[in-house]
């Protein structure tokens, strides 16, 4: 009995150890609704499957979210599309790999005397950050409307969510781009949507995942297995709305069910992707604006689909 007992011990030992799970830190610019399918994957651990320990960190807007992971600090970033080109055009090492969501979640809601874009015109405009999608957006279309952003309109940084709304109330600002759910808030209090993006069809995706170009060529497997999981996220998101929200009320700070369940419906039937292939005329608008030196660049070059899983 001794030898068998001391042959099991042997045998056990000489096993090898389960492979250690391989940490993932994804830094994301901003706790809002379009991270509602990394938030699930997260809290369901559903890369724990994949040997991938995921990790979220708030960024705290586009530009420190992109320095992070030009400098090779993290492994993904969760941030606009047009932060990862304007990086990319620099010459920084960072490619966009996958689409979080296509069509741009922002309506541009105005003062109750304000009926049009034109009424704009030497008005005060808030939006989150500088730099960031709605920054870039608003831009866009005060500059097809005839508007020269730099001149004939002033455009602020007006912070989180309650700043925005509260500085259109107060008549601090003229208007405000605003995102899902406080539009709801402003639209109720009967203020006036001048612009719902999402309903341009712009040539444009607005959310994307960002790698590092070294990252991406060193870790392949990696990189698949982690997309993988977070396509997980998305199609679970999708079927069960409970620990969607539930997640979303974890990551957003939000406790307002009435609020919550909003959310997630304007996410599952507005802007939850079909796929998460970034297609080059995706990124046609974000390039037309860029200096004469990108314009020119094939859209392609920014695009990395190798490492997709498949529908």
């Amino acid at each position: 009995m001794k030898f068998l007992l001391g042959c099991v011990v042997a045998l056990v030992l000489a096993l090898p150890e389960p492979s250690a799970a391989e940490k993932i830190t994804i830094l994301y610019s901003n706790a809002t609704f379009t991270g509602t399918a990394l938030f699930l994957t997260r809290d369901a651990d559903l890369c724990r499957g994949r040997d991938i320990e995921l990790e979220l960190v708030l960024g705290g807007g586009s530009a420190p979210t992109v320095s992070a992971i030009l400098g090779g600090y993290v492994q993904f970033i969760h941030v606009s599309a047009s932060s990862v080109v304007n990086a990319a055009l620099q010459r920084g090492p960072v490619a966009i790999v996958a689409k979080v969501m296509g069509p741009p979640p922002y309506k541009l809601v105005a003062a109750k005397s304000i009926r049009s874009i034109a009424d704009l015109k030497g008005k005060k405009i808030g939006v989150n950050r500088f730099g960031g999608a709605p920054d870039f957006l608003l831009r866009h279309v005060l500059a097809k409307s005839g508007i020269d952003s730099q001149k004939e309109a002033t455009i602020l940084q007006t912070g989180d969510p309650t700043a925005r709304l509260g500085a259109l109330f107060s008549g601090g600002i003229d208007a405000v781009m605003l995102l899902v759910p406080e539009e709801k808030i402003a639209i109720e209090k009967d203020y006036p949507v001048i612009v719902d993006f999402a309903a341009l069809n712009l040539p444009y995706v607005n959310i994307v995942f960002g790698a590092n170009s070294k990252f991406l060529e060193e870790k392949p497997a990696l990189v698949r297995n982690f997309l993988a999981c977070y396509w997980e996220g998305v199609k679970r998101a999708k079927e069960e709305p409970e620990l969607a929200k539930k997640a979303l009320a974890h990551w957003t700070r939000a406790s307002d069910s009435a609020l919550l369940d909003y959310t997630y419906k304007s996410w599952r039937s507005g802007f939850a992707p079909a796929s998460l292939k970034v297609g080059p005329e995706e990124l046609d608008l974000i390039l037309a604006s860029a200096p004469k030196t990108g314009a020119k660049k094939e859209a392609a070059q920014f695009l990395d689909m190798r490492f997709l899983p498949p529908l």
